[in-house]
């Protein structure tokens, strides 16, 4: 402060010169000689620096302190992690969102005023929390779920421990009283399939609700084959082909399924350039619309799913074929997909919604490694007895399961996308 002081008076001085006369004049410019302009320097130089100091504390003040988040979110339930949850953290200057991960781990950087943390994720009740400082955060915070999916699967009155239940794109097993438990559902109606070794394969409906009932499954022995479920491979990749009719009523399709890991490609036609595809990646379903995929949300999602059900289904339809009704007899061994696989022809009747049906199968299964007891290819023939016309001509055949081959069907990782849509992961 000083210094401007003393500059301004310089500069004061100097435009008073011109009106003192030659005397003063002389004795001006005797001292812009000597000792004035070095005052002069001196204060200019101390306003510069003045000026850069003022203009670093400016700048310092409009980055804001950011400050590193680390936590879990878990449920209160369960204790597992909760995946897709979204962290809303709010201050004075507005807020931003973390999202945790696979296990419900979030880590990232917000800023440092941040006064309030809110938790949410699909299934769960909310939480919010008053923030002080965000480097002493909990390292866990538990999410409530809002409803529980819970079961029990018995055969014979008896429960059925370790079956395999799927419900959406979940899975758990029973425990050593038959029971099952799903959370992190919204509130609907979800199917569900139980499967085990042993047993036919069943279906039910569960219910996300306020006072929902237990769902009871039922499954019924009669396996004829001991076969695996194809679902338990990591990858592959399909070729499916059939056409049902019933009532009047054609299904068909001709095309492909593709597999890696959680992701899902259905596509028909050239799969280069499909004539039609969904695809589901990172959790995303997409529609293939003018040469490109768009994202589409949980619709495609779904449709997705349920044609890789349709099509493992078939592969494993021959496990539950009843041992009373079939009859069965071992082919010549043939190989397919590098190895010698085992081939079994199956000739009987089934029921199907209270009507008797007559099939032929012809079952090729893996033996060795990760394809030991897969179904690998499937024929199947079925005719109605009655009167109601049910004709289905299938052929459903895994041509690969090598993980480079497979990754590369799926389009490249950045897609076009609707507005507002995610991006692929």
């Amino acid at each position: 402060m000083m210094k401007r002081i003393i500059f301004h008076r310089a500069e004061v001085h100097l435009r008073s010169a011109p009106r003192m006369g030659k005397k003063c004049s002389g004795a001006l410019n005797q001292s812009a000689r000597g000792e004035a302009p070095l005052a002069w320097e001196k204060s200019a130089r101390g306003l510069a620096l003045g000026l850069a100091l003022l203009l670093v504390i400016f700048s310092l003040a409009g980055c804001a302190r950011r400050s590193a988040v680390s936590l879990r979110i878990v449920s209160a339930y369960s204790g597992k992690g909760v995946a897709n949850a979204t962290l809303t953290f709010t201050g004075s200057s507005g807020s931003e969102t973390l999202s945790s991960d696979a296990t419900g781990t979030v880590s990232g950087q917000v800023e440092a005023d941040r006064t309030q943390m809110g938790v949410e994720a699909t299934g769960y009740q909310k939480a919010f929390m008053q923030v002080t400082d965000l480097t002493k955060l909990p390292a866990t915070v538990q999410l409530t779920p809002l409803f529980l999916g819970v079961g029990t699967v018995k055969s014979g009155g008896q429960p059925v421990v370790g079956a395999s239940v799927t419900v959406w794109n979940t899975t758990t097993t029973t425990g050593s009283d038959g029971t099952f438990t799903f959370e992190g559902l919204a509130e609907g109606t979800y199917a569900g399939r139980v499967i085990k070794q042993g047993f036919a394969d069943a279906t039910f409906d569960l219910v996300i609700a306020k006072n929902a009932k237990a769902v009871n499954v039922t499954l019924q022995e009669g396996q004829l084959l001991p076969l695996s479920s194809l679902a338990t491979l990591p990858v592959y990749e399909l070729t499916a082909s059939y056409h049902r009719t019933l009532g009047g009523e054609d299904k068909s399709f001709d095309g492909r399924v593709v597999k890696n890991g959680s992701d899902i490609l259905v596509m028909s036609g050239d799969p280069v350039n499909p004539t039609a595809s969904l695809m589901v990646r990172g959790g995303t379903g997409y529609v293939f619309d003018n040469g490109a995929y768009t994202a589409s949300g949980e619709t495609a999602a779904a449709a997705a799913h349920v044609l890789q059900e349709s099509c493992e289904g078939l592969l494993g339809l021959p496990a539950t074929f009843s041992p009373r009704f079939f009859t069965i007899e071992k082919q010549p061994p043939v190989q397919l997909l590098g190895q010698t696989c085992d081939v079994w022809s199956m000739t009987g009747r089934f029921m199907f919604e209270g009507e008797a049906v007559t099939a032929t199968a012809t079952v090729t299964v893996g033996t060795t490694d990760a394809l030991a007891n897969i179904p690998v290819k499937i024929v199947l023939n079925a005719r109605s007895q009655e009167f109601f016309n049910f004709v289905y001509d299938a052929v459903v055949e895994v041509v690969s399961v090598d993980q480079t081959q497979v990754a590369a069907r799926f389009p490249p990782r950045t897609l076009p996308q609707s507005e507002g849509s995610p991006s692929a992961q």
